[in-house]
């Protein structure tokens, strides 16, 4: 049991050193931690998106793409792929560092709260809880 969890520290580590090296731009260093990473678990969604991010760095938006699909069937529920293909398949792509979506960051929570209120027909309105206001769905 400590071997699977030294394992798993290791693998967080990469995954860490990854990031830390894609962001100070030493993808090569990126992609050998990653590499190591895909030797542990080669259908890990955190390795494929981290890859995308790499092509995107180096220009190459088609392989890029390819990873963050790859992400997505691993685990459909990596947000972070799903925001980064989402970001590079958009018609108005412009590559940003800033966009970028590497996975380390807590999710926030959506800034839009919406409810149901009923008047007295028994007609419900779907309001915007800001701005007190009826969507427009």
């Amino acid at each position: 049991m400590l071997r699977s969890i030294n394992e798993e520290s290791s693998f967080e580590n990469n995954i860490k050193q990854a990031i830390n090296a894609i962001k100070s731009n030493r993808c090569d260093l990126a992609y050998n931690y990653l590499i190591a990473d895909m030797i542990e678990n080669d259908h890990s969604a955190e390795v494929f998106n981290l890859l995308g991010i790499i092509s995107e760095y180096k220009g190459d938006e088609s392989m890029a793409c390819k990873y963050y699909r790859a992400a997505y069937v691993f685990d459909p529920t990596y947000k972070p792929a799903d925001k980064n293909l989402e970001k590079l398949t958009s018609f108005f792509y412009r590559f940003n560092e800033e966009n970028i979506d590497y996975g380390d960051a807590m999710e926030k929570k959506d800034k839009k709260s919406n409810f149901l209120k009923h008047n007295g027909l028994h007609v419900g309105h779907l309001k915007n809880n800001e701005a007190g206001r009826k969507s427009a769905c």
